[in-house]
């Protein structure tokens, strides 16, 4: 007698547990195109239990043997004392004190770093004309050339204001670039002293016409690259908007293009991302979001930009407050894309400084002690180090034994 052979229905339902666990590990741009496949994914982020995964997944990273570069400008009285600490340890207890390049050793003024540390390759810079990269591992630097437009005649009455932008890696051409803008202002000092130097005295038409002030620019603000294998300067044929004028939580590097926000000046709470492709050498605005005044006694928004775990993240907070809202970006381009993972409230905290690995966040204290917060364990500790408001940066460091000189063609 023959067996009946029975046929088993096989299910192609997967369980809310299962389908959870794999969309957390997906790239935030992902995860909102898939939030259409099925209604349970549209309230994803409405999820409890499927957020804290996502969070752990988005600060999570595996150890690569990095530590990290810390640099540190003394508070109150000691302003111009700056000095560059290299961190490890599981609390950080190891710092060990690096010596700055040589160009930087002859000035007072504090140095400080622009974007992250790319192949062990770290840009200084103590102004938009004082710049460096540099390799701490194996101590070359390679300072940077004057530009086109540092060579071109003064102009009576102005001066240049040089304000960089960004390092990155142009991965395209095998090349490391700096973004700076240049922009041009009137003197006014200098045409006062030229005219009371001549006070009192009679001038001819053509001293008149020398010390007289100018109605107009007479150059347009312009925008240059520097390449490395080039080691040269070149203009840039397009306009975009300029950073926010401070040097910490400004300017960040992320996959090829560098990234800086500013504000409208018409609307303060009116703040976006200006995104700039090293290789194509096309940029790209994405509106950031606002964290709502619900109370005027908390002073005014402040946004510091960096990259957690390879995601554009921006954090929000008032001046006055110990709230800090943070978001990650999705995608380039999109507003709605910016997604709020957490909110802390940290008192005592005044402001962020960097990033490291693992939800680890740096902040300065009000009473101008450097701590650590780990988002996943929601702990914070001191560094043992103080530092000025606003003037200290903490990056993520690798060695690495790459050669400037064998990088420039």
């Amino acid at each position: 007698m023959e067996k009946s052979i029975s046929t088993e229905k096989v299910s192609n339902h997967i369980h809310n547990d299962i389908a959870f666990s794999i969309l957390s590990k997906l790239p935030l741009k992902s995860l909102k195109r898939f939030s259409c496949v099925h209604k349970s994914w549209s309230r994803l982020f409405e999820n409890p239990n499927f957020m804290n995964m996502y969070r752990n997944n988005v600060i999570s990273s595996e150890d690569d043997g990095s530590c990290l570069l810390l640099q540190q400008t003394l508070p109150y009285p000691h302003y111009h004392s700056h000095m560059l600490y290299l961190l490890s340890g599981e609390r950080f207890e190891n710092k060990v004190k690096l010596g700055s390049p040589t160009p930087f050793r002859k000035s007072d003024n504090p140095g400080f770093i622009l974007g992250p540390v790319i192949n062990g390759i770290v840009c200084l810079y103590q102004s938009g004309t004082n710049v460096v990269l540099w390799n701490p591992t194996n101590g070359e630097f390679k300072v940077l050339p004057e530009s086109p437009t540092e060579l071109e005649p003064s102009v009576r009455y102005e001066i240049e204001l040089e304000r960089l932008h960004g390092f990155g890696y142009d991965s395209v051409s095998d090349d490391y670039k700096v973004i700076r803008h240049v922009q041009y202002e009137l003197n006014l000092s200098d045409y006062e002293n030229d005219d009371s130097d001549f006070e009192g005295d009679a001038l001819s038409d053509y001293e008149s016409d020398a010390v007289s002030l100018p109605t107009s620019m007479s150059r347009d603000d312009v925008w240059e690259i520097y390449s490395l294998r080039s080691n040269s300067w070149r203009k840039l044929d397009l306009d975009m908007p300029c950073g926010m004028r401070t040097s910490v939580g400004v300017y960040v590097y992320l996959n090829g293009a560098c990234h800086w926000w500013d504000d409208d000046d018409d609307d303060d709470n009116d703040a976006y991302l200006v995104s700039f492709d090293l290789s194509k050498e096309v940029v790209c605005i994405t509106p950031m979001p606002s964290t709502k005044i619900v109370n005027f006694d908390s002073g005014l928004e402040m946004r510091h930009l960096t990259v957690l775990n390879d995601h554009i993240a921006l954090i929000s907070y008032f001046e006055l407050s110990a709230t800090f809202h943070i978001s990650i970006l999705g995608e380039v381009g999109v507003k709605e894309s910016w997604t709020k993972l957490f909110i802390l409230t940290l008192p005592g905290i005044h402001h962020p400084i960097g990033e490291g690995r693992n939800g680890d966040l740096f902040f300065r204290r009000d009473d101008n002690k450097l701590v650590w917060f780990n988002l996943r364990t929601q702990m914070m500790e001191e560094l043992g180090i103080k530092g000025q408001m606003h003037c200290c940066q903490v990056v993520i460091y690798k060695e690495s034994h790459l050669s400037l000189g064998g990088l420039n063609g």
